[in-house]
């Protein structure tokens, strides 16, 4: 299974799911595992217990996809149970990325209006401080980084892992949207062990 986990005000059905559900259908015969890109909650407390409960469902093969605040759950995941990982400009530290967007905030992908509750920012702290860098499998953590993203530096992020991420893929011009998502999931899957 391939799990992709959006950021913020976004959904399941983000650009980047879409993307990656297209490719690997495409690639069907070299790439088996299903796409599950589930609707995560606003509270961060929900999102945790859900992504939770289907990787704990699961039994099989998962690799972690997640992009910015679904890059830090992704983490979670990474460390909580040792799986191999594929993060988008992830949000490293989102209790303090996210201070800004407290308040009501409306969802790229549906439209609706939602409250981002200061109180989210202290449960987003809380599993921060449960991730312990120095225990994680770096030899299964790829990261995927825009030099011309505005919202998250990644040089900052390369300090957070140590400099241990075991592939990085760097665009010059990809945007936090990572804009060139697409053109570099062959190097993702070569990276992964899948025969393309």
């Amino acid at each position: 299974m391939l799990l992709y986990l959006h950021g913020f005000a976004s959904s399941g059905n983000a650009t980047k799911a879409r993307i990656l559900k297209e490719y690997t259908e495409l690639n069907r015969d070299n790439i088996p595992d299903i796409v599950v890109s589930p609707d995560l909650p606003e509270v961060p407390e929900k999102a945790i217990d859900k992504i939770c409960g289907i990787i704990e469902k699961s039994g099989g093969k998962i690799i972690v996809f997640g992009s910015s605040l679904g890059g830090f759950y992704a983490v979670y995941a990474c460390h909580k149970y040792k799986l191999p990982a594929v993060l988008i400009n992830p949000a490293v530290e989102p209790h303090i990325a996210l201070k800004s967007v407290t308040g009501i905030n409306k969802n790229y992908s549906t439209g609706s209006n939602f409250e981002f509750k200061e109180e989210y920012l202290h449960q987003l702290e809380k599993y921060y401080n449960e991730i312990d860098t120095d225990k994680m499998n770096y030899g299964n953590l790829i990261l995927m980084a825009a030099k011309d993203d505005a919202l998250l530096d990644y040089t900052y992020t390369m300090k957070y892992f140590k400099n241990r991420i075991s592939k990085l893929i760097l665009e010059e011009k990809s945007g936090h949207e990572f804009l060139t998502f697409r053109d570099c999931l062959p190097k993702v899957f070569e990276f992964l062990g899948y025969n393309l």
